[in-house]
């Protein structure tokens, strides 16, 4: 039974996702704004549902290898040592690598790297995030090794140190997940935060193995493949993403054959990995600037390219103009399932503004439907696993952006994979197809 405090919580929200306004605090009020507003639907379907299970998530919690962590942590602390000898030596001296201002100073004023295009913080610093550190990666020698110095900084104090320190008497990690915490309706999670383990470098590969299966058990994983460009075919009806998502291509190779005009059994590596980035640049209403930068493309190609796209899926294009247009009338946009994101500065004098809160309405229908796909595939799932009566050997463990990771016991893992598999890709009708790809193994990287 969900108490009302629970529910008030999720309906204010639901109103009001970033928190911009004050929604009324009682129920009959906010269940009257509900019906007002469309968001029954949402509330009722996905997020009371919700509730329980997240609930049952967070109590059953994920086993974590302690020994293993603690080999990690050294291996990263002798790493870290390296690169902070190798900073100093570079940089002429020492300096507190994690003061923004110290790092500032060094960068800009004793080693004289040009500011040119650095946005300032509001204290007036010249900024030293990851984003401005990329941008300046090829100015001096001393940035690569600063910035790999943070990578792994941050996975030791963020994950290797508090996952050791979190862990119960049976070695189980029992991450708290926030269903109210954004504005797309994704789920977050604290203590620690899963969502923003690295899949790609070296490291978080590593920490990923430290998640473990009980003796008898499997750790396997789930993941929506490309989902949001699913989303975005669908929504916006653009006739040629369609098929090929129909025809079960690929995508990126298909976008890098239209951009670069060339055949796609012609299209390299290198052209593929910029297509991806374009594609998801354009659902995230990626500028030139952005595209260039991420893409390593000069600006002038990187406009040309973004211009190729809109011509050849002109029917995105069509959607977003059509979808910023109706945002500036109404203040909002909303999914296809009714879920609503407040837009007060769309239609700002100050383009600075106006331009974020468009850029919010182009990709908040595609990210907020992601999100709704996979807590709807968790609802199914949740109510198979109880009508199998599996619950002892099927366990839903983590939601991490678009993959669900179980612990499933060896004599039904072939079975049950199965089982999930098809439920996730038939939780929700799109005009393509929803694609699962799943694995299984001792651990999490593994599967």
């Amino acid at each position: 039974m969900i108490g009302r405090e629970k529910k008030i919580e999720l309906a204010r929200w639901l109103l009001d996702p970033d928190k911009r306004q004050s929604p009324p605090s009682d129920w009959k009020s906010l269940e009257k704004k509900l019906k007002e507003n469309g968001l029954e639907k949402v509330f009722e379907e996905i997020e009371l549902p919700l509730v329980e299970i997240l609930e049952t998530m967070q109590e059953i919690g994920i086993k974590v290898d302690l020994n293993y962590l603690a080999r990690i942590s050294k291996e990263i602390g002798s790493e870290i040592a390296v690169l902070v000898k190798t900073i100093y030596k570079l940089a002429g001296g020492e300096i507190n690598l994690n003061s923004p201002k110290q790092l500032s100073k060094l960068l800009f004023e004793k080693l004289k790297i040009s500011d040119q295009g650095i946005h300032k913080t509001k204290t007036g610093l010249r900024s030293t995030d990851a984003e401005t550190l990329a941008f300046i990666n090829k100015s001096h020698k001393v940035v690569e090794p600063i910035l790999k110095y943070r990578e792994i900084f941050k996975l030791k104090s963020t994950y290797v140190e508090p996952l050791r320190e979190l862990a119960d008497k049976k070695g189980r990690i029992h991450t708290t997940f926030v269903q109210t915490g954004t504005g797309t309706g994704r789920l977050s999670s604290q203590n620690p935060n899963i969502q923003n383990i690295p899949i790609t470098s070296e490291w978080g590969k590593k920490i990923r193995a430290a998640f473990i299966a009980e003796a008898g058990y499997k750790v396997a994983a789930f993941d929506y493949s490309q989902i949001e460009l699913r989303v975005l075919a669908s929504v916006s009806g653009d006739k040629k993403m369609i098929e090929a998502f129909k025809q079960d291509m690929d995508i990126h190779k298909l976008t890098a054959s239209q951009v670069y005009n060339v055949p796609v059994e012609k299209v390299t590596p290198e052209m593929r990995q910029v297509a991806k980035t374009l594609n998801f640049g354009v659902a995230y209403g990626m500028g030139p600037n952005a595209f260039a930068q991420v893409s390593g493309l000069n600006f002038e190609e990187a406009k040309k390219f973004i211009k190729e796209y809109y011509e050849d899926f002109y029917e995105i294009k069509i959607w977003q103009e059509k979808t910023i247009q109706k945002a500036r009338q109404t203040g909002y946009v909303k999914t296809l399932n009714g879920r609503r994101r407040l837009l007060p500065n769309i239609n700002h004098p100050n383009r600075r503004f106006a331009s974020a809160d468009e850029r919010v309405a182009t990709n908040m229908p595609i990210q907020g439907l992601a999100a709704d796909v996979i807590k709807l595939a968790m609802i199914k799932v949740a109510e198979k696993i109880k009508t199998k009566k599996w619950q002892k050997q099927v366990r839903m463990l983590l939601s991490v952006h678009d993959e669900l990771v179980f612990e499933i016991a060896n004599g039904i893992i072939k079975e049950a994979t199965e089982l999930i598999k098809s439920e996730m890709e038939n939780s929700y009708k799109l005009a393509v197809p929803l694609k699962v790809e799943s694995g299984y193994g001792d651990n999490w990287l593994d599967a």
